[in-house]
């Protein structure tokens, strides 16, 4: 008589262990959650395209509450003119960095901008690449948002 068929078939010990695994799992994402958070990726100079993402970050501000989430934009290529103290949306990204959000730009490329740092926003957080941050940050568990 083949297996399953009119025996019973007990559970494996690798089945329980995977059960265990799951609930284990389930039980851990809450605490995961509060570590992780949002990148989001910005390589273009469109005001446009930083509004979007401005008005993004704001409504996921408030849908999370009263919970906070961790946020964090980087900038890089084209993008980086955008966090000049000149910019359209300098005032923008000052208020989102009082609430929380991190500002980042790739300091590699803004020598290959040609920007000087002098002339880009106090706020704003260097990282040696803006492609190994993404890569990084998804790694950690972070949502990625190209708006």
């Amino acid at each position: 008589m083949g297996r399953g068929q009119g025996q019973l078939v007990r559970p494996h010990r690798a089945g329980a262990g995977l059960i265990a695994l799951a609930l284990l799992l389930c039980l851990t994402t809450p605490a995961l959650a509060k570590k992780t958070g949002v990148l989001f990726q910005i390589d273009t100079d469109s005001p446009a395209t930083w509004t979007v993402a401005v008005h993004n970050i704001r409504n996921l501000q408030e849908a999370s509450r009263p919970r906070k989430v961790r946020i964090e934009i980087i900038a890089f290529g084209p993008g980086l003119r955008m966090l000049l103290k000149t910019s359209p949306v300098a005032r923008d990204l000052m208020t989102l960095h009082r609430s929380g959000v991190v500002i980042a730009a790739c300091k590699s490329g803004v020598k290959k901008q040609g920007l000087r740092l002098k002339d880009i926003s106090a706020i704003v957080r260097y990282v040696p690449s803006g492609i190994a941050e993404i890569v990084r940050r998804e790694r950690e568990g972070w949502a990625y948002v190209r708006p």
